[in-house]
């Protein structure tokens, strides 16, 4: 795999892997292919190390993508139970592909050789071990079974009332969230943050057919004082830098901890919240937005700074009031999407992209990442100078919540604003849309122009449902966005051309059951072309072939 991944980003060559031919819509050339991040050596060397797929949170890709779109058969489709997966992250084992999926009560190792999906064995949280032991495949079945009947018969008081029922499997307000954010290191160790305010390293000793062991769990605010812990109440982002140490972002602190979960340097933030994760750049940049600021915070290899002569900086970004967004259907308060850098090697603007959560409408903003350049102007209307640009997003009244998607000086962000939500955010939304309320539509995309220093409108498509909002990923291979949607109702991908917008293919999935979806997770392109999909019910591996 290391050396598909070298010869794909240092030649170009997207056929160069005489084991892993595939349809390539998009003849790229060397030149052609964007700048990415650059690799960080201190993850392990897969195509998703981490969460967001690299440093930068791009949830882009230069390799090929899914070419076959059709209605898929349901031995096309693998899974294994689950009660709730984000993103299962990946490395390589020799020739071997293993994951670790971090769900809402453990970790679920997986192994991903070839066309296969096989379950290896699960290890509950420390202190979650009730919960598993909720979590068993005939619960979750259970609660699926009851869903698909509500489904379809579209009675919405049925589909709540099963919802209702997700705890009898393990799912409630604490477990919800665990193990969202989630990585591996270069030597394998897999970290995640869960319960709160906590980290789990595990290792499976590199061996494919080992069980996952836990290696460390630390409550990481036990390190800090108590003025500081008082204000962070769960760990959100999780992030590795490129000297080796993970960054972690919470509702009033960010830290730096080394890989023996030892917290090391900290910033805190007072009432300020932090609602998503974080990205990294080589410079020692880690980048946080708060519910009120984006930050720029500078890890020296010693400290976390907020010093400007050490290459931080702070700007505010425009914000309604956080109550008043929640009661509209927002579930983040301030911006909802993780920061995304925009902007590398020799690309003459480096930047960083967020959803601003203006009362007005969201604005799609990017900043100067580096020095604001001389003689730049500040841009009417921004809150500060070193706002390069910003520019309303047509597709939705309130911020967007996933992370946006950027390849090259392209930036596309969907519409995760429910038009009919529930009082309170969660299931019922995303079980309801697009079946018995109106669903969340479109995905809008924009391209920065760097001699007029300003973005553009690129294109809208309004037929994508976004009701999942799952993160859609690019490949820069097959020129393609793949997006989470429904159609007539039903679960289903479809590949949109980059370019124009235009739906090119679509993947049915093999039923009307509800285990199709894909909640709140980060579309994952597989060496292969396959896509590895979270979601609540299971975890699912969707096979491109004719």
């Amino acid at each position: 795999m290391s050396n598909r991944r070298d010869v794909l980003i240092g030649l170009g060559s997207l056929l160069a892997c005489s084991t892993c031919l595939r349809p390539v819509l998009y003849a790229a050339s060397a030149q052609d292919l964007p700048t990415m991040p650059p690799r960080n050596p201190w993850l392990a060397e897969s195509v998703y190390p981490t969460s967001h797929f690299n440093p930068g949170a791009t949830d882009s890709v230069l390799f090929a993508g899914p070419v076959h779109g059709r209605k898929l058969k349901t031995e096309e489709v693998k899974t294994v139970p689950t009660v709730i997966t984000s993103n299962p992250t990946l490395k390589k084992v020799g020739d071997q592909t293993i994951a670790f999926a971090s769900g809402a009560v453990g970790v679920q190792k997986l192994r991903l050789t070839g066309k296969t999906m096989e379950a290896g064995n699960f290890v509950p949280y420390p202190g979650f071990e009730a919960d598993a032991e909720m979590a068993s495949n005939e619960s979750i079945h259970a609660v699926l079974d009851k869903l698909d009947a509500a489904s379809r018969a579209r009675d919405e008081s049925q589909i709540v009332a099963a919802l209702a029922t997700m705890g009898s499997m393990g799912l409630n307000n604490q477990t919800g969230i665990n193990g969202v954010y989630n990585l591996f290191d270069k030597d394998g160790y897999h970290y995640c943050v869960y319960g709160g305010t906590k980290v789990l390293k595990s290792f499976d000793n590199n061996d494919p057919e080992a069980d996952v062991r836990i290696v460390a769990s630390k409550n990481l605010v036990e390190d800090l004082p108590a003025d500081i812990a008082k204000s962070v109440s769960r760990i959100i982002g999780l992030a590795m830098t490129y000297d080796g140490y993970l960054a972690a972002a919470a509702p009033g602190a960010a830290l730096i901890l080394d890989r023996d979960l030892n917290v090391k340097s900290y910033v805190g933030f007072g009432d300020e919240a932090v609602d998503n994760s974080i990205c990294i750049d080589d410079k020692g940049g880690v980048y946080v937005v708060t519910s009120k600021r984006m930050l720029r915070l500078a890890w020296t290899g010693e400290k976390l700074s907020t010093d400007t002569a050490d290459g931080a900086w702070e700007s505010p970004y425009e914000s309604m009031d956080p109550k008043k967004a929640m009661a509209l259907g927002a579930i983040s308060r301030g911006s909802g999407t993780t920061p995304t850098l925009m902007g590398f090697g020799d690309d003459p603007d480096k930047l960083i992209v967020i959803a601003d959560a203006a009362e007005a409408g969201t604005n799609l903003v990017a900043f100067w990442r580096d020095a604001i350049p001389d003689g730049f102007q500040q841009k009417p209307g921004t809150p500060s100078r070193r706002i390069a640009d910003q520019i309303k997003i047509d597709i939705s009244s309130l911020t967007i919540e996933p992370s946006p998607n950027v390849l090259g000086y392209g930036v596309a962000v969907i519409n995760g604003s429910y038009p009919e939500p529930f009082p309170e955010p969660g299931p019922p939304n995303q079980f309801t849309a697009g079946v018995t309320r109106k669903a969340p539509l479109g995905v809008q995309k924009f391209t920065w122009d760097p001699k007029e220093k300003k973005f553009e409108k690129a294109w809208v498509n309004m037929e994508v449902d976004n009701t999942d909002i799952m993160v859609p990923v690019v490949s820069a291979a097959t020129n393609l966005i793949y997006c989470a949607t429904k159609i007539s109702g039903n679960y289903a991908y479809v590949g949109l051309d980059w370019t124009t917008g235009e739906t090119k293919q679509t993947w049915l999935f093999p039923d009307d059951s509800r285990k199709w979806n894909a909640l709140g997770g980060i579309t994952t392109i597989l060496e292969d072309g396959d896509l590895l999909i979270g979601g609540a019910f299971a975890i699912k591996r969707m096979i491109d072939a004719p």
